[in-house]
């Protein structure tokens, strides 16, 4: 090889690596940016009928796009809430973790501004059926989700609702969301972490 050959190949070589360099560094910076959309929230679950609390811990690695959402819906008006419960379990934008135990996945989570410079976090999962449930044909089957909604304000701290049981129709585009309990449970001194 002739020394400009050399120097030209040498050239190239730098360029390569120059080049998968900043290719990385945009596909690091890319991969940081799409983490930071997720949040994670503290809070104490409060059972209003019942009594008790626990806490829970809340974390979103995503929220879901308006094209998921409107596809969820049209599975809803279409096929129904089992087939929506289907399109949920194939749906991970988070996870929620009670008291001690395990989390447990989130499908979908939105997150909108609100007029006070709040907003407005809400959460769908699918619910899992119990054996009891399963073999005594309960009423309760009926309600496979569960739905959190919590209000924040500006400085991420609010509170929210928890049905842990909660029938999904749609009426005219709109979701309408039924508790199987009286009342639902509370999350207080929620705090965006």
């Amino acid at each position: 090889m002739h020394r400009k050959e050399r120097e030209g190949h040498r050239n190239l070589t730098l360029l390569r690596t120059a080049l998968l360099a900043v290719v990385a560094t945009l596909l690091i910076s890319g991969a940081l940016v799409a983490q930071s959309h997720g949040d994670q929230f503290t809070a104490v679950l409060v059972n209003m009928t019942g009594g008790g609390t626990a806490p829970v811990v809340i974390h979103i690695d995503h929220y879901s796009s308006d094209a998921q959402i409107a596809k969820l819906k049209g599975i809803l008006a279409d096929k129904g809430p089992g087939a929506l419960r289907e399109a949920l379990w194939n749906l991970e934008a988070g996870y929620i973790r009670i008291g001690g135990g395990l989390g447990y996945p989130i499908a979908v989570a939105t997150s909108r501004p609100e007029g006070n410079g709040g907003r407005v976090v809400r959460l769908m999962m699918d619910r899992p059926i119990s054996f009891r449930e399963e073999v005594t044909d309960a009423l309760s089957r009926d309600y496979p989700f569960s739905y959190i909604e919590i209000h924040l304000d500006s400085s991420g701290k609010g509170e929210g609702k928890f049905i842990a049981a909660a029938k999904v129709s749609i009426t005219a585009g709109t979701v309408d969301i039924e508790s199987f309990g009286i009342q639902p449970l509370r999350l207080l001194q929620v705090k965006a972490q």
